[in-house]
């Protein structure tokens, strides 16, 4: 009794498939192991405080990629790679995750980092800013634990790309009958001119003058960069050669006069007076634009100029994205990394943040709006000669001692020989700390 019912269903089954009209055609195959496949969940730490750009990407890369579901979580660059930290080899932590150029070596050494295919490589490389590409590759030897191996890696994807620039205000300089100075001599006369007629500076940074990431447009302007001319001699940081004593120099006699007076090194804020609308010219970066419209202040960009005649050498930065090591979803995370160095992911990058894509010129001009961008297009000329920012894990002991240096020679009138000396022997000090 009990097969001949089984024979029934069997035969129910059948009659219910192959007579429904024209929901199945004759020939027609149902490839059960798709319909029934199981949803990739990938999970996607990036710092998108408002949403929008993730609210673009996650629909178009599940369209592109189907099967695979993005969950989004907002997380601070800085802090991301922190708590990825917390899950060890569990594969419960992010599958793709954000951080900051300065902070990919230190990704890598806390084994969270997931070595992306040669293939990839090799595409990012027709598609991305070479700068930006050094700055994504390394050296890394996984056998040794040291970034001295002969065979570059790509170990994250390059997502957005900055320099610092100038910026000023086309109205007050109209006002003022100021030309835009070719040269940073005719600038600082200009700060100086300004300063005597209206009491405050016509210069001003962004941050503060003694924070070496703005400072590198002044030290390569003399040819200097830390850990040599490739950027990565841990050995030394090169603080007391001739050329980063003589930018120092530079900087005191004739920056210093004319950007604080007698102040320290943050006396003047600069951002503010900006927005304010108080002060033509002002040294920074992409992350300040909102700030300059949300103030309504009519502002242009330009180079930075020569100094001596000598081409001003900025840092280039990037935002990178990286596949956690330990992931459950490598697949997945690969193909989102690769998703995002894409013209598509770049269009709603630039729409949604106003970041510059970390794309090469002649494809980033095809998204609608940024060939116009005045302040993209002089960043990216400016890029053209930026050197990557350092990658090598030891770059974290240089920022604090080039502080100490410039804040002790600017603020206290110190000996140059005398601290360049000291930043040195600190540097060596907190990276042997380390090691």
């Amino acid at each position: 009794m009990k097969k001949y019912f089984s024979f029934i269903l069997v035969l129910f089954v059948i009659f219910a498939l192959f007579g429904c009209g024209n929901e199945i055609t004759s020939g027609e195959i149902i490839k059960f192991d798709e319909t029934q496949a199981k949803e990739t969940i990938l999970k996607v730490w990036v710092d998108d405080t408002d949403g929008k750009l993730m609210e673009e990407i996650k629909p178009a890369f599940e369209a592109a990629n189907p099967g695979i579901i993005v969950e989004y979580q907002h997380m601070a660059t800085i802090d991301c790679r922190e708590k990825l930290k917390t899950y060890g080899r569990s594969g419960y932590g992010a599958d793709v995750f954000q951080f900051p150029h300065d902070h990919m070596a230190q990704a890598i050494l806390d084994d969270l980092v997931y070595v992306l295919p040669d293939s990839l490589m090799e595409k990012l490389e027709e598609n991305c800013l070479p700068v930006a590409m050094k700055i994504a590759e390394s050296n890394y030897d996984e056998k040794t634990g040291t970034f001295t191996g002969t065979t570059k890696k790509l170990f994250a994807v390059p997502i957005s790309i900055e320099s610092v620039i100038i910026y000023y205000n086309k109205d007050l300089l109209q006002s003022e009958g100021i030309d835009l100075p070719k040269t940073m001599e005719e600038l600082l006369k200009i700060s100086a001119d300004y300063k005597e007629k209206h009491g405050n500076y016509g210069f001003a940074i962004n941050s503060h003058w003694a924070d070496a990431y703005f400072l590198q447009a002044i030290y390569g302007a003399f040819g200097w960069t830390p850990f040599g001319k490739d950027l990565n001699d841990q050995t030394e940081v090169g603080f007391e050669k001739a050329e980063s004593k003589a930018a120092i120099k530079w900087m005191l006699e004739n920056l210093k006069p004319v950007t604080t007076g007698n102040g320290n090194t943050d006396s003047i804020q600069g951002t503010s007076l900006f927005e304010e609308g108080k002060i033509p010219f002002l040294l920074s970066g992409p992350w300040s634009v909102p700030g300059f419209k949300t103030a309504n202040i009519n502002f242009g960009t330009m180079l930075i100029p020569t100094i001596n005649g000598n081409q001003a050498t900025t840092f280039a930065g990037a935002q990178m994205l990286a596949v956690y090591k330990y992931s459950k979803n490598i697949e997945a995370a690969v193909k989102f990394v690769e998703f995002m160095a894409t013209k598509e992911a770049g269009e709603i990058l630039y729409r949604t943040s106003g970041d510059c894509p970390a794309l090469k010129e002649e494809i980033i001009n095809e998204i609608p709006g940024i060939k116009d961008d005045e302040s993209i297009q002089v960043m990216l000329e400016q890029l053209s000669s930026s050197v990557p920012m350092p990658t090598i894990p030891q770059v974290t002991y240089y920022w604090a001692p080039a502080e100490t240096m410039m804040k002790n020679l600017w603020n206290k009138e110190g000996n140059i020989d005398e601290e360049v000396a000291k930043a040195e022997k600190s540097y060596k000090a907190s990276r042997d700390l380390a090691s």
